[in-house]
């Protein structure tokens, strides 16, 4: 293969992850709102809200989800703080999951013509049902920023998506994704 074959390839390999990546965030939904009237330019250290996280069953999960938001901040430039009164906002967040039902119901037409009195050889037109029942499982996260001085909160994050079993197999790899997407929207621009 000539070098042209192989930068041929290798954009066509970069071009197709990209793709793949693209069609698996594509499911995942985001969200996020803030007090408008707060200046978040001062904030430059961020600290832990001290509590205990319930509605999972994996403590692991916890700690991911814990490891990606402090990771992704940092990334972001905020510092890091043990102690919250010198931190400038505490991070909460929250992470679950729950069974879903998806129930669709539309009419579906066995009808003749389209003006009024004609019935056809079979009779009146009948219209009947269709119902499409669907169960899956849903994952949420939120996270939320405080400010330390006024103990108020000034921003909060969401996103939710439908689990695949890779998702819940692999949720270091989710949990990742559903952070950095969410954090995206933080500090509102």
């Amino acid at each position: 293969m000539s070098s042209r074959d192989l930068g041929f390839v290798g954009r066509s390999l970069v071009v197709t992850a990209l793709v793949l990546t693209l069609a698996a965030c594509a499911s995942l939904q985001t969200g996020s709102d803030f007090d408008r009237t707060v200046n978040m330019s001062g904030y430059h250290t961020f600290a832990w809200m001290p509590r205990e996280h319930y509605g999972t069953h994996n403590p692991l999960v916890i700690q991911r989800a814990r490891d990606a938001i402090q990771g992704s901040l940092v990334g972001k430039g905020f510092a890091y703080v043990e102690d919250s009164t010198k931190a400038d906002f505490v991070v909460d967040f929250t992470i679950g999951a729950h069974d879903r039902t998806d129930i669709q119901s539309y009419p579906v037409s066995y009808a003749g013509p389209l003006y009024p009195g004609y019935y056809g050889w079979w009779g009146r037109p009948y219209w009947g049902r269709d119902v499409d029942v669907r169960q899956y499982r849903e994952g949420t996260m939120s996270i939320d920023v405080f400010d330390v001085r006024t103990h108020r909160a000034v921003w909060h994050g969401w996103a939710k998506k439908e689990l695949s079993q890779s998702d819940i197999d692999r949720s270091d790899v989710a949990i990742r994704s559903a952070v950095e997407s969410v954090l995206q929207r933080f500090p509102p621009k």
